[in-house]
């Protein structure tokens, strides 16, 4: 049986997956299919890259469901699918994991990289991140992991639909080599936002910069935190 995510957390340091994207792409998936869907219309081939990075020994697996929020999804025809493509998600992650390795949510952003924050879509984007982290919550996900957001009001809307779930929140912005994010923010400062969120447990950085830039960013950010600090380069 496993431990509740955060105890085994504060154990010891924790291994979690590679790339989804990267992977399916790697195996002829087109960039611009919509990966998200294909736990619904391939998930063999989702199972069989969750496989390999369980048998490379990852302690954590993280769902196909980067983009799977109604927002996201409607670029494809796909809103009204957004339940189905997380619940499967969650069901094909789970299924590959067993018992031993744990099932993060993977929760991406609605905006793009250089749309800019409107207070009118707040709105929309709660409702559109209830949809999916109740979906993945429901599909027995063990943690939530919001991953390579950009901006900071987005990122705290979703972090408060993930705790409602009553799941363990990790939050991740994206910033470059140089330790800023896309918007012109510092890492430090984004660090801070997050280490003053309640909504979230685990505090972290990734993508925009290879492992050793990344890794120097990280040095400098993991003092201002007291919450478990993660990194995922690309």
């Amino acid at each position: 049986m496993r431990e509740p995510f955060l105890t085994r957390l504060a154990r010891a340091p924790m291994v979690f997956d590679g790339a989804m994207g990267t992977m399916l792409y790697s195996r002829g998936v087109f960039i611009n299919a919509c990966f998200d869907e294909l736990n619904v219309s391939r998930p063999r081939l989702v199972e069989e890259i969750h496989a390999e990075y369980v048998e490379a020994g990852a302690d954590v697996i993280e769902t196909n469901t980067f983009g799977a929020n109604p927002l996201k999804l409607r670029g494809y025809g796909l809103a009204d699918r957004a339940v189905q493509v997380n619940a499967e998600g969650a069901r094909l992650a789970r299924g590959v994991a067993g018992d031993n390795v744990y099932v993060a949510g993977s929760v991406g952003p609605c905006l793009q990289v250089g749309q800019g924050w409107q207070r009118g879509l707040a709105e929309d984007i709660r409702q559109a991140y209830a949809v999916q982290v109740g979906a993945l919550a429901a599909g027995g996900v063990d943690l939530l992991v919001l991953e390579t957001f950009t901006h900071a009001e987005e990122m705290l809307v979703a972090a408060g639909q993930a705790r409602a779930t009553g799941l363990p929140v990790l939050a991740s912005f994206a910033v470059g080599e140089d330790g800023v994010s896309a918007l012109g923010v510092a890492a430090e400062d984004l660090i801070e936002l997050l280490q003053g969120c309640g909504d979230v447990d685990g505090v972290g950085l990734n993508c925009g910069a290879g492992p050793g830039p990344l890794y120097e960013v990280a040095e400098r950010c993991l003092p201002l935190s007291s919450k478990p600090f993660f990194f995922m380069p690309n």
